[in-house]
């Protein structure tokens, strides 16, 4: 039987958290317009969902109002460490079967091949997710971290930068309010209760039926030194499955205990992606009572969000509607006991 013709689409997070400051709000739309742009770019030019996201994710990056690449908040040490992560599925093909990607993945469902990449806690690389994608199509694993990650930055022809080129001022000047006001973070509760604008990501579907998802972060303000968060991790952070994709920000800890992004994509063989992502969501905060977001993209191009936190904005786009920008309210939610 002949697959069904695909609707492009493509939508992306710009984090789950604290409102920040008003003045920002502007720029921060106009950035995830700009980035969200480019995605539908490639979409509408019969790209590659992969394409896609990275180079939607790689924008944010480089925005120094996103918690993610240059802008990343920095760590209890005022140091930048960021995580990152990308997933693939595409249809089942002879080309797919010869290409050196089948030679490491395994397939979720009988007409689909799936790949992933991912680093963490890189203080070095300008944009982790380019170099996410790099370990998943050039390497024989999947999350690599720290000095290592870099080392194979260097050798896959990613440009490494010093450190301190990553830290902007901005960035700075929060490390020293928080350091003023309350002191470092020496507890998983502080943790808990310190979440600003954190992580960007961006799932999406092409013409050719393949879904991709990618998530990048700087990680939780103030951090403890070599802390990993959700980000990082496939299945928590960021998944894609024949049925869909997702990515999700918020507080890390509580992702990764619920696996977050995979059980909202699986969840997609049943149910349509708002109503999946309102579940997600709410079940997440009845097993933690923490904090996130998540955006949710099926295999027809049909998109989902939701949040429980102060302020989360998305950008769309769907050759329907065409390239949308939006300041989500918060699901209600029960107060816990």
């Amino acid at each position: 039987m002949a697959r069904a013709r695909n609707l492009p689409a493509l939508v992306v997070h710009g984090g789950a958290g604290n409102a920040g400051p008003g003045a920002e709000r502007p720029e921060r739309r106009r950035g995830m317009m700009a980035a969200i742009r480019l995605g539908a770019n490639i979409l509408r030019a019969k790209g590659s969902a992969l394409e896609a996201v990275v180079a939607t994710v790689t924008a944010l990056e480089d925005h120094p109002l996103f918690n993610a690449g240059y802008g990343s908040l920095l760590n209890s040490e005022g140091n930048v460490e960021m995580d990152a992560s990308v997933m693939f599925a595409e249809p089942f093909s002879d080309s797919t079967r010869r290409g050196k990607r089948s030679d490491r993945t395994h397939s979720h469902d009988a007409d689909y091949t799936v790949s992933a990449g991912a680093v963490a806690v890189v203080s070095r690389v300008r944009n982790p997710i380019m170099l996410a994608r790099a370990v998943m199509e050039n390497s024989p694993h999947i999350l690599m971290a720290g000095p290592g990650a870099e080392n194979f930055a260097r050798k896959a022809g990613i440009r490494l930068v010093r450190p301190e080129e990553m830290v902007t001022e901005r960035a700075r000047e929060r490390w020293r309010a928080r350091k003023q006001q309350a002191g470092m973070l020496e507890s998983q509760a502080a943790a808990r209760a310190a979440i600003g604008h954190g992580t960007v990501g961006a799932v999406a579907v092409d013409l050719h039926g393949a879904i991709a998802a990618a998530t990048s972060t700087g990680g939780v303000p103030g951090k403890l030194f070599g802390r990993v968060g959700d980000s990082a991790l496939i299945g928590a952070g960021t998944f894609a499955h024949a049925f869909g994709a997702a990515s999700a920000t918020g507080q890390g800890e509580a992702i990764i205990l619920t696996a977050l992004c995979r059980e909202a994509v699986l969840s997609l063989a049943d149910g349509a992606p708002q109503a999946v992502a309102r579940a997600a969501i709410a079940e997440m905060i009845d097993a933690t009572g923490a904090e996130a977001g998540i955006i949710l993209i099926d295999r027809r191009g049909r998109i989902g969000y939701a949040h429980n936190a102060a302020s989360m904005q998305v950008a769309r786009y769907d050759p329907a509607g065409g390239v949308q920008h939006l300041w989500l309210a918060p699901i209600a939610t029960a107060r816990r006991p």
